[in-house]
This record gives structure tokens, sequence and C-alpha cells, in this order.
């Protein structure tokens, strides 16, 4: 069907500016549903984004989000210059079903599947998708300061000498040298106080989340989280059958003082206590002892996710919660995805004892009975060849320039539309957007522009926080972090406009 030149109205098109449904994707709903009613015929032109964004009273980037979505999902087409069309090559939405078979209006597949977490679509989908490595994505590893010849060598050993064994299902709770290895390398490095036989290898840390809320938590069991915090944690231990105590967090760490007074009855504490995600920052030494003894005192389990603790820039790295507790109440959680690489996936937890240890290692076995054994053997050699330590003393002095580097440009570029703070140590910083700006609004514009950033928001529940972004910056160079500033400056200042 020849293509209609002149630009059409489309009635209809009102938002609910009462719904809390964003914008965006109030508009992609209603393009959405006049494209499969009909109303908008293929090969029909559409509004410029322009003209439709001051007919509906809104800006132009809400337009360009839904025209965004709806290109990527085959109902519109279009080519620079030529404006967006509605695609000639729709099915059609409504087919003739046989009589056996029931419409998805009638009966959804899907309405049989219970296994659902307490977090958005969008992060699920994130979740579970192929990563997108573009400034300012976090948590990622600086892949192109690897040592990709190291590895090779090291699997390159490994392979030549396989052994029948070597393939033969192997302790669920992980390969022994490689858990020997682990525990030496945290003994010296973290301070932390265990043996092999307390280690279970896990595929990271989401699978130790999952395992401690399965062997830890009851149904209506409370359980402290820092707010703002790690989403996926809370998101298991909600899963489980817990119920969330958030607790305020600030310069140095989480409020014990509040979370004792507030919720005494929790049985588990979920903590980020060297480098505090997503805001920043150390629990204090007070904080530590009083939160150790507290647990003490009440049966209280610690988890201690110790996710980037290696790159502080500062100083040494800060001793492990674990190490300082003589109590046997602290759970340490630890992975190699963002000091090595993501598809490594090999984590660790490390449990009290080892009659802990091996009923964790049980529940292991029975979740996916263990590792691959051909990792666990490559990451060993690695380790105990001292590769593991040069790497990371060389990504911690890289990882400092390169914050340094993005501190700067945010400075001379961002003028007042964003201001960072230096951070002690980590792989990311927060960026503080203008008061009444939406920081989820504000992500979903600058992935337009390819800048790809997380909303403080995101990881906040009862303590709310101003406006601010996450911005990763440990994989990316000079250049990369330069243009990706300079178009994050540009579409906020865009944005601001707008607004004033």
């Amino acid at each position: 069907m020849p293509k209609v030149s002149h630009q059409i109205s489309i009635p209809g098109l009102e938002l609910n500016r009462a719904s809390k449904i964003p914008a965006y994707k109030q508009v992609y709903g209603l393009l959405r549903t006049a494209i499969l009613d009909h109303r908008l015929q293929p090969g029909q032109r559409l509004p410029s984004s322009r003209l439709l964004a001051e007919s509906m009273g809104v800006s132009r980037n809400i337009i360009l989000l839904a025209y965004e979505q709806l290109s990527l999902e085959g109902f519109i087409a279009g080519a620079t210059g030529n404006g967006s069309f509605v695609s000639g090559t729709l099915p059609d939405t409504k087919p003739k079903l046989p009589k056996d078979t029931v419409s998805p209006e009638e009966k959804n597949i899907a309405s049989n599947v219970t296994f659902q977490y307490p977090v958005s679509d969008s992060l699920m989908q994130r979740e579970s998708e192929a990563a997108t490595i573009k400034p300012f994505q976090n948590p990622e590893p600086a892949m192109d300061h690897f040592p990709y010849r190291t590895w090779a060598k090291c699997a390159y050993r490994i392979f030549r000498n396989l052994e029948f064994e070597s393939l033969n299902y192997h302790d669920a709770k992980g390969y022994l040298p490689l858990r020997t290895v682990i525990a030496d390398y945290l003994r010296v490095n973290r301070a932390i106080r265990c043996g092999p036989e307390q280690i279970v290898i896990t595929t990271g840390t989401q699978q130790a989340l999952n395992l401690a809320a399965a062997m830890l938590l009851k149904n209506n069991d409370r359980f402290w989280i820092e707010d703002p915090g790690y989403i996926n944690a809370r998101a298991v231990f909600e899963h489980a059958g817990g119920k969330t105590c958030p607790i305020p967090v600030h310069a140095d760490g989480m409020d014990v003082d509040h979370a004792m007074q507030k919720h005494p009855n929790a049985t588990l504490c979920y903590i980020t206590p060297s480098h505090q995600f997503p805001a920043g920052g150390t629990l204090s030494i007070t904080k530590r002892l009083k939160l150790l003894e507290w647990a003490a005192k009440k049966k209280m389990w610690i988890i201690e996710d110790d996710y980037d603790s290696e790159f502080q820039y500062g100083s040494n790295p800060v001793p492990a919660l674990q190490g300082l507790d003589p109590h046997k109440r602290v759970i340490y959680m630890g992975t190699f995805s963002k000091v090595l690489f993501p598809g490594l996936r090999i984590g660790y937890i490390i449990l009290p004892d080892k009659e802990m240890a091996d009923a964790f290692g049980y529940a292991k076995a029975f979740a996916d009975r263990q590792n691959g054994i051909t990792d666990q053997l490559i990451l060993h050699e690695f380790i105990h060849g001292d590769h593991l330590t040069i790497h990371i003393r060389r990504m911690r002095q890289l990882y400092k320039k390169r914050q340094e580097i993005l501190l700067e440009l945010i400075q001379r570029l961002g003028e007042e539309l964003l201001q960072a703070d230096k951070q002690s140590g980590g792989m990311h910083v927060l960026a503080w957007l203008p008061k009444g700006m939406n920081d989820q609004e504000v992500t979903d514009m600058l992935r337009l522009g390819g800048v790809y950033v997380a909303p403080l928001s995101r990881y906040t529940l009862k303590y709310k926080q101003p406006p601010a972004l996450i911005l990763g910056y440990t994989a990316f160079n000079e250049k990369l972090l330069a243009q990706g500033v300079r178009t994050m400056v540009r579409m906020i200042s865009e944005q601001a406009s707008l607004l004033s």
C-alpha cells in the first residue's frame, strides 16, 4: 500500500495525568492500540515527534521513547528525513483460529506460572538478557585490560592435562584446591577467618543469596536491608517469604541503632559494609561491633556481601566484617564476576563452620549439582599462579584513574546539571540531578542517546533520596567517558529547559 504523504491527526490520544504509569508508556499504549484497532492503517504516516509532543502537551523525549519502543516491536518503521510510518507488514491482528484453538484473551498460559519475583518487569528483563556494555553501565570490569593471554595459558595447561577423573562429578561445594586457594587469598587480603571446608562455590552472588534465603528464612521472618540497597537481594528474600525492614543509610553505613529500635525481631540482616551499594561509604567500626553483638544476642544471621571491596583507591581494602566476628553469625559472600569477567559465573559463600557449609552444599547439589569443573580448574590455576593478585593491583590503579577522569569531566561539562563526589573505592559514582527532576524519566531518556545509567530511586524503598544517577566507569576508556558525559549533559540540559 502506498504511503500517505501528509501527517495525520490521531483521535483519542489523551494522557491520564493522574496515572502512575509513565507518560511515554501511556503514549506507546495509545498508539499501539490505534494500530491494532486499524484506526491507523499500514503505511500511514505518523505525526513528527515535535508536533505530537506539542499536541499532547508533553516533552519531545516522551514521544521519542514511545516511537522507539513501537519501532523495536515492528509496529512502525521509518528512515532518516522521511518520518515514521505504520508498518506495512503487520499481520492480521485478529486471525481466525481453528475451533480447538483458544485465543490468548480466553486463556493466558502465563497465568499458570507462579515463579515471580517482587521486582519490576524492566528489571527482570535486564537481569535475564544479554548485557549492554555502554557508558555508564554498572558494574562492568575493564575487559580491555583483562589478561587474556595469561588466562588462555592457564586454560591450555588445564585442557592439555585433563584426565577422566577431572570430567566426573565433583563435590557440590566446589573443587577443593580452588576452595583452598580462595581461603588463602581471603585470609591475606580480606582478613577472613576460614578454611576450605567452610566454602561453597556458587554460580555468583545471586545463587548464594538464593541458597541463604532457602536455608535461613522461614515464612514471615523479618530481615534488615539497607535503604537504598541492593534490590536483587530484597527480591530473593521476599520471594522466600521474608518481610522487608528498610533501614536508612548514612555516610558511615547502615543506621544500626534505628534497626535495633524499630525492628528488634528481625532474624536476618543483609548488608554491604565495605562499600555500601549504591550510596557508597563504609560501615564504621563502632557500628560493626554493635551489629555483631546484637546478632549474637538475638541469634540473627548477618549476610555480608563483599561485592567490590578489592577496589579501594586511597588505602588497603577495609577488612571484612566476618574477620571481626567471634560469635559465628556472619555469612560472607564474594564473586569473581566483577574482579575478572561476568561470564565466568563463579562466586562463593563462606559459612561459619563445616557443618553449616555441608548443609549449604546439599542445597547446592539439589539446585544444580555443581559449577562447571573446567572453569573451576582454570580459575584455580589463575589464582595459584598469583595472577589474580597482580590483576587486581593493576585494576585498582586503572579504576582510580578512570574515576578521576569521569569526575573531572562532570565538573567541567556538567555545569549545574550534575554533581558527583569522589569515592574512596568501588566501580561507580552517584551523580546528583537538579531538584525536581525524575531520575527514572532521565534514565529512559538517556537510553535514546546510547547512555545507560541506573536511577537511584530504583533502589530506594521508604527513605527516598534526591534524584541521582548511578554511573559505572570502570569498563570505559577516556574517549568513551568523554562521549558519554557530553551526551548525558546535552540531553539533561534539554530536559531541564522543558521543565523551566
